[in-house]
């Protein structure tokens, strides 16, 4: 009986901590004097590695990373970008692996059962991109039924193709570029994708892509948020959203979306 007590006592003391940690990760992380943000750097224009053409130097660009430096200057700390599968960045959020996920990650209710998030700071809209030659070819998801339809993996796409396409064959794959290439290159028929990641690719190739007749039906007024670990971050979340309203308020946000438009245009053209 006492050591059923005793086991008892241990497993109350240890999720005290955990709970004791989550209530105050912001001054944890400002005790560490770092913020650790994970992120997918291969989202253009969202994030990307770009080379500046003044320095040679190999650069992370995109609007989400502009927000990162931005949130951990508000912070007063440094950042430290951990560069991730897209797939696997909410699970390691959730076990602690890192403080902070910016990397156009959609707010989802499943992912708000393990991470909290801000307000939203962007919101866009889904849609099917196609090649030119077949955009009159495929008018509903029922043509594409037995074709190849790509998505990236672990992202809402995946759902909309898994829920909207099941009849279609998926390939789901990390790199959005890869996708982007098997579409163009016939191995895919469909690519489910943002609209602003999907323009960017038709500004590059205006003879090879088209955005499809084929209607994506999801509700984009969620948007993208910045995710946290799950718990009482009020005190974190309380400066993240400040500082999304602020740059929203002051064009900071819209300075941040026509740079990072035009690297991501300038490196997709190369």
């Amino acid at each position: 009986m006492k050591k059923t007590m005793a086991i008892a006592l241990v497993l109350i003391m240890m999720m005290s901590v955990v709970c004791v940690a989550h209530a105050d990760m912001l001054s944890d992380i400002q005790a560490k004097g770092v913020l650790v943000l994970g992120a997918n750097i291969e989202f253009p224009p969202y994030e990307f590695y770009w080379t500046n053409p003044e320095t040679g130097a190999e650069e992370i660009a995109g609007f989400d990373m502009d927000l990162a430096r931005g949130i951990a200057q508000q912070l007063g700390v440094e950042l430290q970008i951990n560069d991730q599968a897209f797939s696997g960045l909410v699970t390691a959020l959730s076990i602690g692996e890192m403080d902070m996920v910016i990397s156009g990650l959609a707010i989802k209710p499943e992912r708000l059962e393990v991470v909290d998030f801000s307000d939203p700071y962007f919101s866009g809209e889904q849609i099917l991109l196609v090649r030119a030659e077949d955009y009159d070819k495929y008018l509903t998801a029922e043509d594409l039924a037995g074709k190849k339809v790509g998505a990236q993996l672990g992202s809402l796409q995946q759902g909309i193709l898994e829920s909207q396409f099941a009849k279609s064959e998926p390939l789901l794959l990390d790199k959005p570029s890869v996708l982007a290439l098997e579409l163009m290159q016939g191995n895919i028929d469909g690519w489910l994708i943002t609209d602003l990641v999907a323009m960017q690719y038709m500004v590059v190739y205006p003879d090879m892509f088209q955005i499809s007749q084929v209607p994506v039906d999801y509700d984009s007024s969620a948007g993208i948020g910045v995710a946290v670990t799950k718990g009482d971050n009020a005190s974190l979340l309380e400066i993240v959203n400040q500082y999304i309203a602020q740059v929203h308020a002051d064009g900071t946000w819209d300075a941040w979306m026509a740079d990072a438009v035009a690297k991501s245009a300038s490196l997709l053209s190369e």
